[in-house]
């Protein structure tokens, strides 16, 4: 008998307000599984009375501002599906439990980690579960965007936004929600998008994005949109941004009022319709659900506008020098400026070498070495312990870089690994689709295009010891591996720090 004999959603009056799922299970100990109300119509279910996902090919398009976005999905396999087959395990310390692998799928979880799963599913918003979990509620979320209760999906993303910080989640969720509004024409949901940007973390997504946000709004930029997006107007002077925020936004607003008389500036003066339709384009994720394809849409570079940069750029110069100025003379009356203190969370000073975590990265390390994926991400945890500790001895930072090598060339074994991984994962859902879709779906499995993080850190060490010909190296690395995968905007970056690597070469070798 599987786990879920029967599914059925009715009220609870526990003190959780959750909703019921009944079970009559023979292969673990609990009698009721949970779900939270927010997400009563929104999973997906592969079988049983409750099953409502049947696969089908879709397309959709729109033209916005001249520019056609385009996105379709395809009957593969959902990877937030639930099957109610499939065995499902309560565990009393979920942390224990090894977490998910990359591009998790509810199928490819063991029954304990669906027992973790189901965990989350009934308190989604307690910000305490592994993001791999999140991501397959997320994937189904995805999909509700496409074909499913948007306006209900759309709301519990920003929920879950609210409480998860990871970075890879807030920029693909981000990147969701702006695109699906705009082809929609919800400007009331762009509206509550914009409105929760009440954390920092909930900013990680392209500046781009974010000026195409705020262009569908008509709403205009202000000093602190253009303080923080200066980077990517190119102006790179961050030193009194950093150490004197405060002085240096009161500046801006004056700047803002004496350049434009007003404290803010409207982008739509800069952005006539030929000028949209000659910007350059900037490729970007939408959609991290493998089953949907084309994940990512070409949009015109806003910041690439000349008149625009050309005058947040002289806003910034201008405000730099006065603030420069204002410190001079600050000084000479005898003041001393009190300069902003870092992070105590970033750049912390290690005082000591952790030798116990050392020895259970290395367990875990040792206990991957079968599987190609597991090893890659243990990998990536030995990179991140120690550079941490690279001040403290600069041997923590080459066996850094050794991993980063390592990880680097195992990337063909772990392709490969994926795909297996994949298959068996399909495999599982043999009771389900006919043998036909399963080679469908085998056929249409794709290639492992998660991010590598091992390219970047080499980089940035190599540009730090100013060995530039190494890291125009490893550039030209990351270039190749992500052009395979068409990972454009990964390219794209690469392309661009190799460029400035270069520059720097230039100069030395005058």
């Amino acid at each position: 008998m599987g786990v879920l004999s029967r599914i059925f959603f009715k009220k609870d009056t526990d003190r959780n307000n959750s909703v019921a799922i009944s079970t009559n299970d023979v292969q673990s100990n609990f009698n009721a599984l949970k779900v939270h109300p927010d997400l009563k119509n929104l999973l997906w279910i592969a079988d049983g009375p409750k099953k409502n996902y049947i696969p089908k090919d879709s397309n959709q398009s729109i033209e916005y501002k001249g520019i056609c976005i385009k996105f379709s999905s395809f009957s593969s396999q959902e990877p937030s599906l639930i099957s109610i087959k499939l065995p499902i395990k309560k565990v009393n310390n979920p942390q224990d439990i090894q977490r998910p692998s990359y591009f998790p799928t509810y199928a490819g979880l063991t029954k304990e980690q669906r027992g973790v799963y189901w965990n989350l599913l009934e308190n989604p918003y307690s910000g305490e579960f592994n993001i791999g979990y999140v991501f397959i509620l997320y994937y189904g979320l995805e999909r509700h965007l496409l074909e499913g209760d948007f306006d209900s999906a759309f709301r519990v993303i920003l929920k879950l936004r609210d409480v998860y910080d990871n970075a890879s989640f807030q920029s693909y969720s981000a990147c969701a929600l702006i695109i699906t509004c705009l082809i929609r024409q919800r400007e009331d949901l762009i509206v509550e998008f914009y409105q929760s940007l009440d954390k920092k973390y909930e900013l990680n997504f392209s500046d781009n994005l974010y000026l195409l946000c705020k262009m569908g709004l008509q709403s205009p930029l202000t000093a602190l949109d253009i303080i923080r997006m200066a980077k990517t107007f190119e102006f790179n002077n961050q030193n009194y941004i950093k150490k004197y925020p405060d002085l240096f936004l009161k500046n801006m607003i004056e700047t803002m009022q004496n350049n434009l008389g007003a404290e803010e500036l409207d982008i739509s003066k800069y952005m006539g319709d030929y000028v949209w339709r000659d910007l350059p384009k900037q490729s970007l994720p939408i959609f991290s659900n493998i089953s949907i394809r084309d994940k990512s849409i070409d949009i015109p570079l806003i910041s690439e506008n000349f008149n625009l940069k050309k005058v947040i750029y002289d806003l910034l110069e201008q405000t730099h020098k006065k603030v420069k100025t204002e410190l001079a003379q600050l000084r000479k009356e005898g003041v001393i400026p009190t300069e902003k203190r870092a992070n105590p969370t970033k750049g912390i000073e290690v005082l000591s070498f952790d030798h116990i975590q050392e020895k259970e990265l290395l367990n875990q390390y040792k206990k991957s070495c079968s599987n190609a994926m597991d090893k890659h991400f243990a990998l990536i945890a030995l990179q991140d312990f120690y550079y941490k500790y690279r001040k403290l001895d600069s041997k923590y930072l080459q066996i850094c870089i050794d991993y980063c090598n390592e990880d680097i060339n195992l990337l063909p074994q772990v392709q490969s690994q994926y795909v297996r991984d994949e298959k068996e994962n399909i495999n599982k859902l043999s009771s389900i689709y006919s043998k036909k879709e399963i080679a469908e779906q085998i056929s249409e499995i794709g290639t492992f295009n998660g991010n590598i993080p091992a390219f970047k850190r080499l980089a940035i060490i190599f540009e730090k010891n100013k060995e530039y010909l190494k890291a125009i190296v490893v550039c030209n690395q990351a270039i190749t591996y992500y052009e395979g995968i068409t990972m454009y905007d990964a390219v794209a970056e690469f392309e661009e720090r190799k460029k400035k690597l270069q520059s720097k070469l230039t100069k030395i070798s005058k």
